[in-house]
């Protein structure tokens, strides 16, 4: 007669598509894994951040509620399947609690478990209403460039576009490049006629490697056009004793703006010692 084999433990949770099968809790070291603390204005950044963290730890389904505890028992063991996912839980909702800012800790402090805290903070920052869908998108829509870095405007575009992305409304990558193009300052306008002509589509990362070295490009002429420009202002001085050097094959300016725009661009192109000749001094 065959003998019955045993069976293996019960696993912490009963889910069908799950494979965890282990007796032993998981550990959470909230400061060292998860360094980011949720305040109101980084959900987005830390929900990608927690969320990870539960993927990576089999976690996810204590706040989805695809992992449920099994019937509770009149056994007392502390390893009995129900204890285990109980003391999993609090665990889970113990690093929730940790890693909220105090302006958020105070909204979530109820919570009994970790699925009514993460439902909660879903609620507070990632509300899926028609409102909010619009009023992101109109944040979108207003947001200029203005005198801001490149770098915090493209930050301030794609954290918008990443919030509407988390609550199931985002934003192509064709239309993230136009909002960009359409509030960049018009000194950027030869970069954005050329983003926008080219056949074939620009990422979000490649606009924003281009848009930060043509700001560079930028400043780097204005601390040249802004360099000392020697010039002389022949309306302080009578015409007649003023010398003559044009019939000498020697150019000279005067103070027109045109003459003083065509001084700057040659130095500026040659760097090197002509300056003009100076008709006040002689020189």
């Amino acid at each position: 007669m065959a003998t019955e084999t045993s069976q293996s433990p019960s696993p912490i949770v009963s889910s069908p598509s799950s494979t965890n099968t282990t007796t032993s809790l998981i550990t959470i070291n909230a400061a060292a894994q998860l360094p980011i603390k949720l305040t109101p204005l980084n959900y987005p950044s830390w929900w990608a951040l927690f969320n990870a963290f539960l993927l990576g730890y089999d976690l996810m389904g204590y706040v989805d509620e695809i992992y449920t505890p099994s019937p509770p028992s009149i056994a007392s063991s502390p390893s009995y399947p129900h204890a285990l996912w109980t003391r999993q839980d609090q665990l889970l909702l113990h690093a929730i609690l940790a890693l909220v800012s105090e302006q958020v800790i105070s909204l979530i402090a109820s919570a009994k478990t970790s699925k009514a805290a993460w439902d909660k903070l879903s609620q507070l920052f990632a509300n899926r209403t028609r409102s909010r869908v619009i009023s992101l998108k109109e944040r979108l829509t207003l947001t200029r460039h203005d005198s801001k870095p490149a770098t915090a405007y493209l930050q301030t575009v794609k954290a918008i576009s990443d919030e509407l992305a988390l609550i199931d409304a985002p934003v192509t990558d064709d239309d993230l490049v136009i909002h960009i193009l359409n509030g960049v300052s018009p000194e950027f306008k030869e970069l954005a006629a050329g983003a926008r002509a080219r056949e074939s589509s620009i990422s979000f990362e490649e606009l924003h490697e281009k848009l930060v070295e043509y700001e560079a490009a930028l400043q780097c002429e204005d601390t040249h056009t802004a360099s000392p420009v020697i010039t002389a202002n022949i309306n302080q001085q009578p015409h007649s004793s003023l010398p003559h050097r044009e019939s000498s094959g020697t150019t000279s300016f005067n103070h027109s703006p045109s003459n003083t725009t065509q001084f700057r661009h040659s130095y500026n192109t040659f760097g090197t010692g002509y300056r003009g000749f100076c008709q006040i001094c002689d020189q």
